[in-house]
């Protein structure tokens, strides 16, 4: 197996295989608990129902584009007051539909508002985090910004 120096989002994450080509990495990554919690009590389970595999798009490493194969498991939940019956694991860097971890998905926010989402998917790309300006525009778009109040206002 290829050795490499792989910065995880998550200190439970377990690699379980690595392939690489001329320009990017796969890595097959799954966690290595062997409970979830409940996301509607946060109570335990223990009790594995099945697994799928997803793709997401993680920090490049050196030049070379990384993808994690990230196979995220179910889980049965028999508690009589929760209403949840079969639930997915969470992660904490990566939203519950999301393509990319959070440390990825916040470098290409700060390269679409520093420069055009034009310009920032041609940096993206140069340094190995692919990514389409419309993506990049979406990623504005949902992201939150408080308004400062400036102190010569008053109510």
């Amino acid at each position: 197996m290829l050795s490499i120096s792989w910065p995880s989002p998550d200190l439970d994450l377990e690699l379980l295989h690595v392939t690489s080509t001329d320009d990017s990495l796969f890595l097959a990554v799954k966690r290595s608990s062997t409970s979830a919690s409940c996301p509607g009590c946060l109570t335990l389970s223990h009790r594995k129902h099945s697994q799928y595999s997803r793709k997401v798009q993680d920090l490049p490493i050196g030049s070379k584009s990384v993808t994690l194969l990230l196979i995220t498991r179910k889980w049965f939940y028999e508690e009589p007051e929760c209403t949840i019956k079969i639930f997915t694991e969470r992660y904490d860097w990566l939203s519950s539909n999301g393509r990319r971890t959070a440390r990825a998905e916040e470098v290409l926010r700060k390269l679409a508002f520093a420069t055009s989402c034009l310009s920032a998917e041609k940096v993206a790309q140069s340094i190995h985090l692919p990514v389409s300006h419309d993506t990049l525009l979406n990623l504005v778009r949902k992201t939150h910004i408080e308004p400062e109040v400036s102190p010569f206002c008053r109510d």
